[in-house]
C-alpha cells in the first residue's frame, strides 16, 4: 500500500498562476481551459535533482502531489508582497555596484551560487535606468516573469483583489479529474518535445488526478475515501486582506473570506514585511538588503486593529468569549509572527481562552526549533540576529519556535509542521547539508524541550508525537534541505525518520524518556509525523 502525505504549509498552484496570470491562458477563450494548477511550468531538473534553491523547478505542484502520495495539502494563498520589489534606500547604488562586480565572480559566490552566469550576461546587455535594471535583478534572481515583477511594482496591484484572483485560480479544478498540461517558456518551447519530457520524467510531468477543495471535515474524509487528493485552504499573511493602503477595510474583508464558498482553515497572521497589525520576525538575509527593507515593524508588537482582527478571526469578543454568530472559526498560524507579538497573543488571548473552556489550538505551521528557551531570550537578542546567529547548531532567530512555544503548542493541542528549508533547520552557507541531520536535529530539539517542560503535564508530555507533522514551505523560493528538494522525496524523508528515531532512541534505551511506550511506537509516530497527526488535528478543527 503506497505511503500518505499531509503537508501544512506549501503552494502547490503558485509557479502555474504566476507563469499564467494575466496572459493569453487567463484572457483567450481557446487557452483558459489550460489556466489552472494541473498546468506545469517545465522545470530544470538538474537544479531540482541537486536540492537548488526553488527558483527554477517546481516543488509541489499538483502532478509531483499526486505521484508523492500528499493526500492532503494545506495550500496556502499569498499575493506576493511589495516589499521585494521596492527596494530600499541604497537599492541604487548597490545594484550598480553588483553590476561592476558580478562578471569577476564565480556563479556558486553570488546570491548562494543561484544566478551568476546569467545575469552577468544579462547585466551587459541591459541599458536605460536603475529601476530597469533592478527589474531585470529580481526577474533572474527570482525566475519570475519580468511583467509580473512590473505588475507587483505598479498602482494597479491590490493584495485583495490579488488574493481573490489566486483562490479562483486553486478552485477552478476542484473536484474534476484533470490530465496535466505541461507549459515550457520562451523560446525552449521551439525546441522541446513534451511526449519525450513526460517519459523522461513522468512523476514530475505526468499524471492524471483530482484534487478537492474542502468545505468541511467529512469533505476531507470522503475525498481521502474515494483515493482523490484533499486541499485545504490558508492564507499566508494578513497583508492579503489589503493592510498595504485600506487598514480601515480589513475586519469587513475577514468577514467577507469568512462568507467563502470554500473556507479558509487558517491564517498565517504575519509574513516579510509591515502589515499594520503587528510585528514580523526577522526573515531575510543581509545579502537580499540589495533588494528589500523589512524594518519596519520587525520584532515589534501586536497593534488595536491587529487585536481586533485577531479575535475576529477566532470569532472572539473583546472579553475572549466565542461568539458564532461572527462566523466560522479561522485559525492562526504564529510562523513570521515576533517573538514579542506571540507574547502577547499567548497572554491576551490563548491563556485567558483557555480559563473559560475555549481551548485554540498554536499553530506554527512551517518552523524549526531555535535553541532558544524562551520569548524573552528572543526578545534579548533581536540586535543579535544575524546571519550567522546560532545556538548549539540552531538558526536561533525568532522566525522559529522556542521551548516556551513548544510548550503552548503541546498544552493548546496545536500542530508543527518540519520546515525543509536549509536555512531555517541552522544550515549555514558554508556547511556541508546533511538533510536527514538538519531535519532530526530540530525534531530532537522540540522533543527535549518537552522532556524538560514544567508547564506540562507528564501525563500530557507523550503528546509532543502528535503536534508534529510535515510543513514544507515547498514552492515558497526556500532553498530546501538537499535530499528532499520537492514532494517526490517524501518517501526517502520517512525512511531516514524512521531510521533516525531507531539509531537516536531506540537503540539507544532512551524509549522511556522519549515517550515511545505504551501506543507511541515508532511506526505510528513516524506514520502521525507523516501523515496521520495533520489529518486527524484538521477534523479535530475545521
Amino acid at each position: 500500500m503506497a505511503n500518505k502525505y499531509a503537508d501544512l504549509h506549501c503552494h502547490p498552484h503558485s509557479r502555474a498562476f504566476h507563469w499564467m496570470r494575466d496572459t493569453r491562458f487567463e484572457k483567450k477563450a481557446k487557452r483558459r481551459a489550460r489556466y489552472n494548477p494541473w498546468t506545469v511550468v517545465l522545470s530544470n531538473f538538474k537544479h531540482q535533482e541537486a536540492g537548488k534553491r526553488a527558483f527554477t523547478y517546481s516543488q509541489c505542484d499538483p502532478v509531483k502531489q499526486w505521484n508523492s502520495g500528499a493526500h492532503l495539502v494545506f495550500a496556502s494563498l499569498y499575493p506576493m508582497e511589495k516589499g521585494f520589489f521596492g527596494g530600499n534606500s541604497n537599492s541604487k547604488s548597490l545594484i550598480k555596484k553588483a553590476v561592476n562586480e558580478v562578471a569577476e565572480m564565480k556563479p556558486e559566490d553570488f546570491v548562494e551560487g543561484e544566478i551568476g552566469n546569467t545575469f552577468s550576461d544579462l547585466s551587459q546587455e541591459v541599458t536605460g535606468g536603475d529601476t530597469t535594471l533592478k527589474d531585470y535583478f529580481q526577474a533572474v534572481l527570482m525566475k519570475m516573469p519580468i511583467r509580473r515583477i512590473n505588475y507587483f511594482q505598479s498602482a494597479a496591484y491590490d493584495y485583495y483583489e490579488e488574493l481573490k484572483r489566486e483562490y479562483d485560480f486553486l478552485v477552478s479544478k476542484s473536484a474534476e479529474e484533470t490530465r496535466n498540461f505541461i507549459l515550457i517558456p520562451f523560446i525552449k518551447n521551439i525546441f522541446a518535445n513534451k511526449k519525450k519530457k513526460r517519459r523522461k520524467h513522468p512523476k514530475s510531468l505526468e499524471a492524471t488526478g483530482t484534487y478537492v477543495v474542502a468545505k468541511t471535515a467529512n469533505d476531507i474524509q470522503q475525498t481521502l475515501d474515494a483515493s482523490k487528493m484533499s486541499f485545504v485552504l490558508t492564507v499566508e499573511g494578513m497583508h492579503a486582506l489589503g493592510t498595504d493602503n485600506n487598514l480601515d477595510k480589513v475586519l469587513d474583508r475577514i468577514k467577507e473570506m469568512k462568507g467563502w464558498e470554500y473556507p479558509v482553515f487558517f491564517v498565517t497572521f504575519a509574513h516579510h514585511f509591515d502589515n499594520g497589525l503587528c510585528g514580523h520576525a526577522h526573515s531575510i538575509i543581509k545579502s537580499a538588503s540589495l533588494l528589500t527593507d523589512q524594518s519596519q515593524a520587525m520584532n515589534g508588537p501586536f497593534n488595536d486593529l491587529g487585536r481586533q482582527a485577531a479575535r475576529l478571526l477566532l470569532s472572539l469578543t473583546d472579553d475572549n468569549t466565542r461568539d458564532d454568530t461572527l462566523g466560522r472559526r479561522i485559525l492562526l498560524d504564529l510562523k513570521h509572527t515576533s517573538a514579542t507579538s506571540r507574547k502577547q497573543y499567548y497572554e491576551e488571548i490563548i491563556k485567558p481562552c483557555m480559563q473559560k473552556g475555549d481551548v485554540i489550538p498554536v499553530i506554527a505551521s512551517h518552523v524549526a526549533y531555535s535553541g532558544v528557551k524562551s520569548l524573552a531570550d528572543f526578545e534579548a537578542n533581536y540586535d543579535n540576529e544575524t546571519d550567522d546567529w546560532e545556538i548549539d547548531g540552531f538558526n536561533a532567530w525568532n522566525i522559529n519556535v522556542c521551548d516556551e512555544d513548544v510548550e503552548m503548542i503541546v498544552n493548546t493541542g496545536g500542530l508543527l509542521g518540519l520546515c525543509f528549508d536549509q536555512r531555517i533547520l541552522g544550515q549555514q552557507k558554508h556547511d556541508n547539508p546533511d538533510s536527514k541531520l538538519l531535519l532530526w536535529a530540530t525534531l530532537k530539539g522540540i522533543l527535549d524541550a518537552v522532556v524538560n517542560a514544567t508547564s506540562i503535564a507528564a501525563a500530557d508530555k507523550p503528546k509532543v508525537w502528535q503536534i508534529l507533522t510535515i510543513g514544507t514551505d515547498f514552492e515558497g523560493y526556500i532553498d530546501p534541505t538537499n535530499k528532499y528538494a520537492t514532494s517526490l522525496d517524501f518517501d526517502k524523508f520517512r525512511n531516514d525518520l524512521a531510521d533516525s528515531i531507531q539509531t537516536e532512541i531506540i537503540d539507544k534505551g532512551l524509549s522511556d524518556k522519549y515517550f515511545l511506550t505504551g501506543n507511541n511506537d515508532k511506526d505510528e509516530v513516524v506514520e502521525g509525523i507523516c501523515f496521520a497527526n495533520a489529518l486527524q488535528f484538521v477534523k479535530n478543527n475545521f
